[in-house]
């Protein structure tokens, strides 16, 4: 019986679609240095905001800020109030020395947290209304702080590292793309998934668009993920980049796209990681440098800091 002869793809037919848009022409990279998506959503207004995922979201410093900042505010606001309906209303401002508003703000932040030392008191209807509706917010507010804080500390984020540089370099007879990779954190990373996607404009009818091409991995998945991981695309005949050269990947606007995903036991729930190399950080004839130490006794010892290492051949 003849052996069915199955019609092969052409170039055309292997572009991929990531939803990042076919008609993206700008030399802006895909993805920045913190591993976000280069999108700026505009003309939604106030709908498109969720102040819980901007919280989240947040780097530690500027949460802590943001609380702080809000803290002031909110004791400077019912501070005025209180200066407004008048300090005499709050007990105990004889005995002190300070201005009536800072008075009035002391009483605010004791009112707000709750602590009720007992030493400031409101007089009259008004103030004890306004104490009663900032007690309220108090609590409302800490509850919400509190809230926050746990999603933080419980939201599962890798923290895994890349080489500055991604390199073609000799393997195996032939040319090969590669980088490297490695968790910064004691965490234990297991069912390590790869991919490399190659992000180029291809002109069609006279118009560039740009198109994306998964490149296939040496390896792509690994069980447990302890040391760094060298990921390399072999640049064979059927790699769509075999030929090319520092030139053309900058008349393309190439860029290199790095999925990652891994199962974390200490969230027991998988992560994820991107990464983007642009056409300018494409080093050809070079190789990375070693990480370990063999010098060292027991165990092994891996200088993490060495990770983007590399010499030229």
């Amino acid at each position: 019986m003849a052996k069915k002869n199955t019609p092969r793809k052409n170039f055309s037919d292997r572009f991929r679609e990531l939803g990042l848009g076919i008609g993206r022409t700008t030399s802006g990279k895909l993805i920045d240095k913190e591993g976000h998506f280069n999108v700026i959503r505009k003309g939604i207004g106030i709908h498109g905001f969720s102040l819980y995922h901007w919280l989240i979201n947040l780097s530690w410093i500027r949460f802590f800020v943001f609380v702080l900042l809000s803290y002031i505010l909110v004791n400077l606001l019912f501070a005025v109030l209180y200066w407004m309906i008048g300090a005499e209303h709050l007990t105990e401002l004889d005995a002190t020395n300070m201005h009536p508003f800072w008075h009035c703000f002391y009483f605010s932040s004791q009112t707000l947290t709750t602590v009720g030392y007992g030493r400031i008191s409101p007089v009259g209807e008004l103030a004890s209304m306004v104490a009663a509706f900032e007690a309220m917010i108090g609590l409302l507010g800490f509850a919400f702080a509190t809230g926050i804080l746990y999603g933080r500390f419980s939201k599962a984020k890798s923290k895994i590292i890349f080489s500055d540089r991604i390199l073609v370099s000799p393997y195996q007879g032939i040319k090969g793309l590669k980088f490297r990779i490695a968790n910064t954190r004691r965490n234990e990373l297991i069912e390590m998934e790869a991919r490399l996607m190659y992000s180029f404009l291809h002109e069609e009818n006279g118009e560039f668009k740009r198109r994306y091409m998964s490149l296939d991995l040496e390896i792509s998945f690994i069980n447990m993920f302890p040391l760094p991981w060298t990921i390399v695309h072999p640049i064979g005949d059927e790699s769509p980049i075999q030929g090319k050269t520092a030139e053309d990947f900058s008349r393309e606007r190439a860029e290199f796209l790095v999925i990652l995903k891994g199962y974390d036991e200490t969230f027991n729930q998988y992560v994820h990681q991107i990464h983007d190399y642009d056409f300018d950080e494409v080093v050809f004839d070079a190789n990375f440098k070693p990480m370990f130490d063999p010098a060292a006794g027991a165990g092994t010892v891996v200088h993490l800091d060495k990770i983007s290492d590399f010499i030229k051949l």
